[in-house]
């Protein structure tokens, strides 16, 4: 007969279940902090839970219009300062970017000039930076610019290059083939930093400074800049994901001290650089600076590369921040390899370049561009493949030199050149015919 178990066991037994599978759950479910995280935005603001200052009548109403973006002011180190919505979109009767709205004249889209009321020295590097009528303009040239708004771009002296101006003075042709169809879902977007404004600023803040937080955080990650530079033309953000940065970043980034003063970063706050660490960031010995070409030292961005006006002076910046990490011998060497790679680059850009000059000039393909083959060939050459490996060399990341950098542009200098071949001796049997 099998024998009977006490009561006792099986009740304590169940208890212990119980209790087990109880402690199981609470493990599980979200903790109030948690749960505060999923709450609306609404259900934030209308509990108190955040505040905002100073009685902003804007932010009254829309806490029930817009709570989310609300939420995102209310949280801001701009809200915490006292500004308030109106400081911001409330413009002058005359502004021609501002409307009537609920009593109140205002714009929907801030420029630089109401950022400038406060960001002074930030709102004057950037319009004299690449970022600011320089991007629109390799759009469009300078038909969407005032006088004075031309006059303000073709003062920028980095951009000055001799008795040619400005080397992005000419419209991209690819921008007027593919139309208003394309390019506002397209090239536009990004280029749109630099785009004129009616009131006479240049450029959108917006397009780094994601609205309505103002977090230093996020614009020092590199995600922010991401949202442009990616892609075959310019894969800076694919390139810093492969370097030891990126991985420093990936790993152990949820550590730092994102929220780090302006010009305070030291590499306790960041031991590894981000885009703006390198380019924009008081780092070290570095100040702040909104004019994103200060520490670059030539135009990699061109077909041929030539140093940049004050090429050395921002190297020495740019060398200055490597070194609150790096020796000066590894700094040197890694300088050396880069501006190795760019030599090269230049001569085999050079080499294409000259072929289809030489097409032209004895009329065997037409000067229009993108008129043939071979005009997007030589064109992919320089604008995919050799702008990425000298990107590459600079960033360190060898993948992007060699496999998606030289070697391709290296295939496709001999296609070009077999093409070349092809071209002039058809035009040759054309004109015997």
């Amino acid at each position: 007969m099998a024998r009977e178990i006490p009561k006792t066991v099986v009740v304590g037994t169940a208890v212990t279940v119980v209790v087990l599978l109880a402690l199981y759950l609470l493990t599980k479910l979200p903790s109030g902090g948690e749960t505060a995280k999923v709450q609306s935005a609404g259900s934030r603001l209308s509990s108190g839970q955040v505040s905002f200052t100073g009685g902003d009548k804007c932010a009254t109403c829309h806490q029930r219009v817009t709570p989310d973006i609300v939420y995102q002011y209310a949280t801001s180190t701009m809200a915490k300062s006292g500004v308030k919505c109106e400081d911001c979109h409330i413009v002058n009767k005359n502004n021609s970017m501002g409307h009537d709205h609920e009593g109140f004249f205002i714009t929907s889209e801030p420029t630089p000039k109401q950022c400038g009321k406060c960001h002074v020295r930030e709102t004057d590097e950037f319009e004299h930076s690449r970022h600011a009528g320089p991007a629109w303009m390799a759009l469009t040239g300078f038909d969407d610019f005032s006088p004075e708004q031309q006059k303000l771009t073709e003062s920028i002296p980095e951009l000055t290059r001799g008795p040619n101006g400005i080397p992005t003075a000419t419209r991209n042709a690819i921008f007027d083939m593919e139309g208003p169809n394309v390019t506002p879902a397209a090239c536009q977007s990004c280029h749109a930093i630099g785009k004129p404004n009616k009131d006479g600023s240049i450029g959108n803040c917006n397009k780094c400074h994601l609205r309505h937080e103002f977090s230093l955080a996020q614009v020092r990650k590199p995600e922010v800049c991401g949202q442009c530079h990616l892609g075959p033309d310019h894969p800076q953000e694919e390139i810093y994901k492969e370097s030891a940065h990126g991985v420093m970043y990936a790993t152990e980034g949820q550590n730092w001290n994102w929220n780090q003063k302006a010009g305070r970063l030291t590499t306790r706050d960041m031991p590894a650089p981000t885009c703006a660490t390198c380019h924009m960031s008081g780092f070290g010995g570095q100040g702040t600076t909104h004019e994103v070409g200060t520490r670059l030292t030539k135009f990699l961005f061109a077909a041929i590369s030539t140093d940049r006006p004050n090429g050395e002076q921002n190297r020495r910046a740019m060398q200055g921040i490597c070194a609150n990490c790096h020796s000066q011998p590894f700094i040197k060497k890694v300088y050396q390899r880069a501006d190795s790679v760019t030599s090269f680059v230049n001569v085999k850009v050079k080499e294409a370049s000259d072929i289809i000059a030489g097409l032209i000039k004895d009329k065997v393909i037409t000067s229009k561009p993108f008129a043939t083959q071979i005009s997007y060939d030589a064109f992919d050459l320089w604008h995919y493949y050799g702008r990425t490996a000298k990107f590459a060399a600079y960033m360190q990341g060898p993948d992007y030199v060699q496999w998606h950098g030289v070697y391709p542009l290296l295939r496709q200098l001999n296609k070009v050149k077999e093409d070349a071949a092809r071209l002039r001796a058809e035009h040759r049997s054309g004109a015997k015919r």
